[in-house]
């Protein structure tokens, strides 16, 4: 059985964000090709073995590269829903910012690239019309309940919280 959390982001970005960023965010939203060069999320896990199981030497190691919330359509059946990610720029009032909006189903072991992506989406956060900085980011591992919990991100780590339900 495999582990899997859902995963729901939303977030309010700056709207003076470098080219290259956005293209790099584009791309692991799914919504544009790789870039040359990855600046937000830039440790991968490297491919260690051929497709036969042989080790490869070191100088041969290739990186696992994907973007990491670029799936659409139905989510897996053990968590249900539709999986999508969207980003829009909205100018309102004199004012440019990105919207994002992106739920997936994430196995554990993407967590630990997850987290720089979230950091920056963090850091990068502003308020609507000059408002508070807008970053939002809930999960649940797909056998709990179907509550969504916060979390932070503190560095490139995330840092799950429980919640109480009043009853």
């Amino acid at each position: 059985m495999a582990d899997l959390y859902e995963v729901l982001i939303a977030a309010e970005l700056r709207g003076d964000l470098p080219e290259a960023e956005i293209a790099e965010l584009r791309w692991h939203l799914g919504l544009g090709p790789q870039p040359e060069e990855l600046a937000i999320v830039t440790a991968w896990y490297p491919i260690t073995v051929d497709e036969h199981g042989d080790q490869l030497p070191e100088d041969q190691w290739k990186y696992d590269m994907y973007p990491l919330l670029a799936e659409r359509g139905p989510a897996d059946g053990r968590v249900g829903g539709v999986a999508f990610s969207e980003l829009a720029r909205r100018e309102d009032a004199g004012a440019t910012s990105w919207a994002l909006t992106s739920r997936q189903v994430l196995h554990p072991d993407e967590l630990d690239l997850l987290g720089p992506l979230l950091q920056w989406l963090q850091e990068q956060a502003t308020g609507y019309r000059g408002g508070p900085a807008y970053f939002s980011c809930h999960m649940r591992f797909f056998e709990d309940d179907l509550v969504l919990r916060p979390i932070s991100v503190h560095g490139a780590d995330i840092v799950l919280h429980e919640i109480k339900v009043v009853k």
